[in-house]
């Protein structure tokens, strides 16, 4: 048994900067992750310019930036036609220092957070220790902790960043409805020429067929995200991956699948994000289709804008901030969030009517003044709620 001001339970990109910015705040903190070894199977690579500063808040953003690579500019294309656009992010030099966005893929961000998390003497990280059970006791939440050290924990506050199939939710009966596509999306690492096929960092290739998102990840390796009927067998993907990149009509080359990861796509949110001393974030509390990287996206925002007024509660300052927090975020993720990314994975993937892609396109390629420029780049900030207030960490 342990006593901590704040558990974090899951130890993705969230709950490493959730736990990372509470203790850099002071507060004794405890980071659970189920597994023993923190995965690497493919995921969001993309961290875009209007979060940079939040990064750079939490003193990760230098790190981040040298394990990545920057990307300017962003291109779509409708396979069929050859119809492109390539949209730079230059206009954006009038509104911020950073006008690029960074490719890296989450595992390392997760491993830059925790290296910093690791300084902190008030920061411990148990691995191997999945969270079974949730449930309040007067001042505390008590954490019912299997695994390598089954147990109890008990803590002042809790963040649940434990993904979309969350124990920490579900132990609270919080509900968590929407949608499930009936297609499956791959996310594949691959190791091939994409740049000689004349494409740039950042690709969305539109087709009812064969749309996908490729981005460059470093040198030699590409994301490569497409999708198939989920009533095909999970279990032969990698049979039909070679078919699904010969249909994009590049040149054929050598190549080599680093990684593939077939998994479903969902639209959900829970009915809330606070249950008494327990807050969800991230994938736990709202899950989307990964299009246009708008989940993780959604999930550094719920990070940024709970740091300090949890902050504050764990401190005594009061809590009833996080209930505008928890209602903001919701709101922000069902009529925001949800929506784009569910009209970008319609866009990618499912439009039919070739002449409303050709139009879409060539309309993103057309000579815009600087100020719509500016706000056709900044479309996704809507995402955004409040933002942290800059602070000294233990260390840098």
């Amino acid at each position: 048994m342990s006593t901590n001001d704040i558990a974090v339970v899951g130890a993705g990109p969230v709950g490493a900067l959730a736990a990372l910015g509470l203790a850099q705040r002071g507060h004794r903190v405890l980071l659970l992750e189920t597994e023993n070894e923190l995965p690497a199977s493919p995921r969001a690579i993309v961290y875009y310019w209007h979060v940079l500063e939040g990064l750079d808040a939490l003193g990760v953003l230098d790190d981040i930036d040298a394990a990545g690579i920057r990307n300017t500019a962003f291109r779509t294309r409708v396979l069929a036609t050859g119809d492109e656009a390539v949209v730079s992010l230059a206009p954006l030099e009038t509104v911020t220092s950073r006008p690029w966005n960074i490719h890296l893929g989450q595992h390392d961000v997760v491993r830059i957070a925790l290296d910093h998390l690791s300084r902190l003497p008030n920061a411990t990280l148990r691995l191997g220790a999945p969270v079974t059970a949730v449930r309040q006791d007067g001042n505390e939440v008590v954490l019912d902790v299997g695994g390598n050290s089954p147990g109890e924990v008990r803590a002042s506050w809790v963040v649940g960043a434990d993904g979309a199939r969350s124990a920490v939710r579900t132990s609270l009966g919080i509900g968590f409805d929407g949608t499930t596509w009936k297609d499956r999306f791959v996310a594949t690492d691959l190791r091939y020429p994409f740049d000689a096929a004349g494409l740039g960092n950042a690709n969305m290739m539109l087709d009812p067929e064969n749309g996908c998102v490729i981005a460059r990840i470093d040198e030699s390796t590409w994301r490569w995200t497409w999708g198939e009927s989920a009533e095909l067998p999970a279990e032969t993907v990698m049979d039909r991956l070679p078919a699904r990149l010969a249909a994009l009509g590049f040149p054929d080359a050598p190549y080599e699948v680093v990684t593939a990861t077939p998994y479903r796509m969902h639209q959900r949110s829970a009915d809330r994000m606070r249950d008494g001393r327990v807050l969800l974030a991230g994938d736990a509390a709202h899950a989307t289709n990964p299009t246009g990287g708008i989940g993780l996206t959604s999930g550094m925002y719920d990070v940024f804008a709970l740091l300090d007024p949890l902050s504050d509660a764990v401190s005594g300052s009061g809590d009833a901030p996080l209930d505008a927090w928890a209602a903001e975020r919701l709101r922000i993720f069902d009529d925001c969030a949800s929506p784009m990314a569910t009209a970008s994975k319609h866009r990618v993937y499912d439009e039919t009517d070739r002449d409303a892609l050709v139009g879409f396109v060539r309309g993103s390629a057309e000579a815009v003044d600087e100020t719509e420029a500016v706000r056709r780049l900044s479309a996704m900030t809507v995402l955004r709620s409040g933002f942290p207030r800059h602070h000294t960490s233990f260390v840098r």
